[in-house]
């Protein structure tokens, strides 16, 4: 069998998430139909395409013309770690100033109207967190694969967002 390139697979999943905001039913319930398909070949796919659904075009009810735009090089940084199945640590600063420093394992990186978020496993807060990529400073990837955890972790990520049991 042959295995999806994985830029590939990304791009269609996030299509399919999109296209229940197209305005045609017929194609948003045919979009719904292949990622729940997906289930039974690439449980994977089938989670990333709902948590995509999800958190990637949930609009913003207010949101600044102004804002910076998240720094390419992180995201290379971040796409790796994702892929790699490795920790990411960065500083951060809060929207509120705040600044930590953070070790997560990184899970996807969804593209609401706000900017782009790094959705992800946070070690200081034992739970799921969101960061906006460009309130990083120097994502470095850590020692370490949670490979074997990553189905668990993108099925708990679903579960807190969409309020599933």
């Amino acid at each position: 069998m042959q295995v999806m390139d994985p830029d590939l697979r990304d791009a269609a999943l996030r299509g399919l998430a999109l296209a229940g905001y197209r305005g045609d039913p017929v194609t948003a319930a045919a979009a719904n139909a292949a990622l729940a398909r997906l289930v039974e070949t690439d449980p994977e796919a089938g989670l990333l395409g709902r948590i995509y659904q999800v958190l990637d075009v949930r609009p913003a009810a207010y949101w600044p013309d102004d804002v910076p735009a998240a720094a390419v090089a992180d995201l290379g940084v971040l796409h790796a770690a994702i892929r790699a199945c490795q920790p990411v640590a960065f500083g951060y600063t809060d929207l509120d100033g705040n600044k930590t420093t953070r070790t997560v394992l990184p899970l996807a990186l969804v593209h609401p109207p706000q900017g782009v978020k790094l959705l992800a496993w946070c070690a200081a807060r034992q739970d799921f967190r969101q960061f906006f990529v460009r309130s990083m400073q120097g994502p470095k990837p850590q020692p370490g694969d949670f490979s074997g955890d990553r189905m668990a972790l993108l099925e708990g990520l679903l579960d807190k967002y969409t309020g599933r049991a």
